[in-house]
């Protein structure tokens, strides 16, 4: 039981991270900020709703274990909290800001410059 909480942690924080890793390029940080922001209050929100629904059903059906029933919605909230953070990412990068609404990137280097001369 141990154990999957600490991949459950684990799988949390990467998540979270891959949240704030993965913004897609040319879009204005302050409208990846606010997305961002408004994805993990909303996973907070319903993760915790979730869990504590299964506890609810758990506890009712195994009324003598208790404990199961609290591993299970901490299992539980977890994990929609985890679908929710990562299918909000793909969403952001496929629909929300999606390349067509990007802005194109002018980073290009010296060796660039010096490989495409004007003609």
């Amino acid at each position: 039981m141990h154990f999957m909480f600490l991949i459950l942690a684990v799988l949390l924080y990467l998540v979270v991270w891959g949240l704030f890793h993965t913004n897609p390029k040319g879009v204005p940080a302050a409208h990846l900020l606010i997305y961002n922001i408004v994805v993990l209050a909303v996973a907070v929100v319903i993760g915790p709703i979730v869990g504590y629904y299964l506890y609810l059903d758990a506890s009712v059906v195994k009324a003598h274990e208790k404990g199961l029933a609290g591993y299970l919605g901490i299992m539980a909230g977890g994990t929609a909290f985890l679908i929710i953070v990562a299918a909000a990412g793909m969403v952001r990068n496929l629909v929300v800001f999606p390349l067509g609404k990007r802005q194109a990137e002018t980073t290009a280097g010296p060796a660039q410059a010096e490989a495409d001369p004007p003609q």
